[in-house]
């Protein structure tokens, strides 16, 4: 039975609570991106704590839109064949759930009056043109209740005990102490975050919670673990009981937008396109296709007076959507959510303290929800600080030089985000951009609508940014983890001379393969899925057998001379032989879990068999050895595509490559060849030549944050 919100009693809440009280990791809010953090750790075995304040989770509106990025994860986050013995047998994957009840949009419209002053569309687009490189290229529009009910039921399916409660709720976070520093609280085994936590009354109205109101707590709770993950929105109560150490820096202004999500009637012709509208006297609003012929409105408010805001029911909302439309007809049949909110962008001063308590999603960035990026971004934390908190706590990586990326990655993408949105939100509210700077006195500005919208900027901003708003444009600066021309590794080896457009920091780009072992025409970036491990990929070109061998030799490199070092395979374990995931079961026998290799050859492949490869291609990774024989291109900005054009029309611009050529590969079988490192979230962190300089360069960036078990490193 999936236990996930106020079916549990209390009583039996309580006897859960006494019989657990160590954790290894404890979440609150049961959120988009609380979910995301307790898939994955429960991927990574990992025992969860996981609470939330509201009764039941979300049953409509909130959070809607699931874009290309994140669609590309959530297939990436399972192993959708061959499952482990705990799955059901008739499990469907997270995003084939997901994908089977959303509304997808393809296209995003811009509709402003002409020079007759009458509504018309002044341009259309893709909403994700064809120099994006990805697989699925739409929106996925469903509400934030039906992703949050497809999560629970994959965690579900991921729990090692299914009697536990996935999420217990109604509960409070109270405050939490990092017990490092007390000499008679420290614990040996790492559980050094004490939390008090307080039971709510079941029947508790979701309204009448205050962050500061204790009188309807039952019983509280103390319990350890070694991480808290503040997943609890904007109103963080785990960020304000860090005593002001994180706070959310920025600011909001006096525009403010009503969001409803409503069945209509109407003769507009596009309400299965996203579409942005903008009117001479009544403001803006957008539309977003949703499912089950839903439509999400937003709805620009407009202010005259400050006690005009008293007239905002959603009957006053209706009418200036009525009126924005015109001369197109609207009716409103039936509302199923309506809310109102403030555009402000804030950001925090920081993600974390001490690398034990970490803050993200809302809890730490929070800007306008029109780009559909909130939901995305927050989820992407989740994920991001997930598989690093695996490789530190299987004492395989080490902690403060992995730690430290998470901030550095996530808040530089949260950073950029709020540049964008503040940009884009006042193109679409038609007020100055120095409205939303950061110098203005935003809380002492008045915005009045006045229909000034420069359709033409808006459009050239909502093109200029849209690798960005499907979560493919997030990039990544030097780090241990992303090995950039400028990394510490290069300041005594070269970098790769291979011209790739694969970068580290960036995401690994799609492509087509064949599997040797069954001929079937794969997809590269999907055959290993979220396992936690670091995949790496060896191209060897046209490289025959004698070559073939050498160039493979140092994956069995024994360190048999003095001096020499072994194999990263051998080099980076758990040294308590701690499970990397719960798929290692798929592993192949005797491997590395936090290691999968893929073996991928220029051309049609009759040159040599699969046994005749080394042992660990011939027997342990035989069934991810691959022939570059199938169609791929190369979809490149630097192409300068029409945006307005139709897939079919760009892509015969496109010139057919090999996997190689579109990787930047050479071929040759004298000096091709090259060596891709995918980090466990499906970035690029190292591009290698395949030589032996190659291979020494790939173990120098393992060194750089891996711990070497050969030579008993300890942190």
């Amino acid at each position: 039975m999936l236990s996930s919100s106020s079916n549990q009693s209390i009583s039996h809440l309580k006897t859960y609570l006494c019989g657990n009280d160590v954790f290894d990791v404890v979440i609150v809010g049961a959120g988009p991106a609380g979910l995301m953090a307790s898939l994955c750790l429960k991927t990574f075995c990992f025992k969860v704590l996981h609470i939330d304040n509201q009764a039941q989770p979300t049953l409509c509106g909130k959070a809607d839109g699931i874009q290309a990025r994140t669609i590309e994860k959530q297939l990436d986050d399972l192993e959708d064949h061959n499952d482990p013995k705990n799955y059901p047998t008739d499990h469907i994957d997270l995003a084939t759930h997901l994908i089977s009840q959303g509304a997808k949009a393809y296209g995003v419209a811009f509709w402003d009056p002409a020079d007759s002053k009458r509504l018309g569309r002044t341009s259309k687009s893709q909403v994700c043109p064809e120099f994006i490189d990805v697989r699925e290229r739409y929106t996925l529009l469903l509400h934030q209740g039906l992703i949050e009910k497809e999560f629970l039921r994959e965690i579900y399916n991921r729990s090692t005990c299914r009697e536990d409660p996935i999420v217990i709720r109604p509960a409070k976070f109270i405050n939490a102490q990092n017990l490092t520093s007390s000499a008679e609280d420290f614990f040996d085994d790492g559980h050094v975050i004490r939390t008090s936590i307080g039971l709510l009354d079941p029947n508790i109205d979701d309204q009448e919670l205050k962050a500061d109101d204790d009188s309807k707590i039952h019983e509280e709770f103390y319990v350890r673990s070694k991480y808290l993950l503040g997943c609890d929105g904007a109103r963080s109560d785990v960020r304000k009981s860090l005593n002001g150490r994180i706070v959310l820096e920025g600011h909001s202004c006096n525009v403010f937008w009503a969001v409803m999500d409503c069945w209509v009637q109407s003769d507009f012709p596009d309400f299965k396109l996203k579409c942005a509208v903008h009117s001479k006297r009544y403001g803006s609003l957008m539309i977003i296709p949703r499912e089950d012929d839903l439509v999400r409105f937003y709805v620009q408010l407009k202010i005259e007076e400050d006690s005009e805001r008293a007239d905002w029911n959603l009957e006053f909302c209706q009418n200036r959507a009525k009126n924005i439309f015109e001369p197109y007809s609207l009716k409103f049949r039936q509302t199923e959510w309506f809310s109102i909110y403030q555009i402000g962008q804030r950001l925090a001063n920081k993600y974390t303290l001490d690398g034990r308590i970490l803050l993200g999603g809302d809890s730490v960035h929070t800007h306008s929800p029109k780009a559909g990026q909130g939901m995305n971004i927050s989820m992407l934390d989740m994920h991001s600080l997930g598989w690093k908190i695996n490789l530190v706590e299987k004492g395989i990586g080490k902690r403060k030089e992995i730690m430290e990326t998470y901030e550095s990655e996530r808040r530089g993408v949260a950073s950029d985000l709020i540049k964008f949105d503040a940009e884009y939100s006042a193109l679409f509210s038609g007020v100055s951009s120095s409205t939303f700077s950061k110098n203005s006195k935003i809380e002492d500005t008045k915005v009045k609508i006045v229909g000034e919208v420069d359709a033409q900027r808006f459009i050239d901003v909502f093109k200029k940014n849209i690798s960005f708003i499907t979560g493919c444009g997030a990039i990544y600066r030097t780090n241990v983890l992303n090995a950039l021309p400028d990394a510490d590794i290069y300041k005594k080896r070269k970098y790769t001379k291979i011209q790739s457009p694969l970068k580290p920091g960036e995401r690994f780009l799609p492509g087509n393969a064949t599997r040797l072992i069954d001929g079937e025409v794969v997809q590269l970036e999907q055959e290993v899925k979220m396992d936690g491990s670091f995949r790496i990929y060896i191209f060897l070109g046209s490289a025959q057998l004698p070559k073939i061998n050498s160039c493979l030799g140092h994956l069995v490199n024994t360190g048999v001379k003095d001096g020499e070092r072994r194999c990263f395979l051998d080099r980076f374990k758990s040294p308590t032989g701690k499970p990397c995931s719960i798929f290692d079961c798929k592993k192949p026998k005797g491997c590395n879990p936090f290691f999968s290799l893929s073996l991928i050859s220029s051309g049609e492949q009759t040159e040599w068999e699969i046994e005749d490869l080394p042992e660990i291609f011939s027997q342990k990774f035989r069934s991810q050895v691959y022939s570059d024989d199938q169609v791929n291109y190369y979809y490149g900005d630097d192409l300068n595509l029409d945006l307005n054009l139709t897939p079919r029309k760009s892509l015969a611009q496109l010139k057919p490559l090999s996997l190689h050529a579109k990787y930047g590969i050479e071929e040759d079988h004298h000096e091709g060849g090259g060596i891709i490192v995918v980090r466990p979230d499906g970035y690029v962190g190292l591009i290698a030549d395949l030589t032996q300089d190659g291979w020494e360069t790939l173990e120098d960036y393992f060194d750089g944050f891996l711990i070497d078990q050969s030579s008993k490193c300890l942190i």
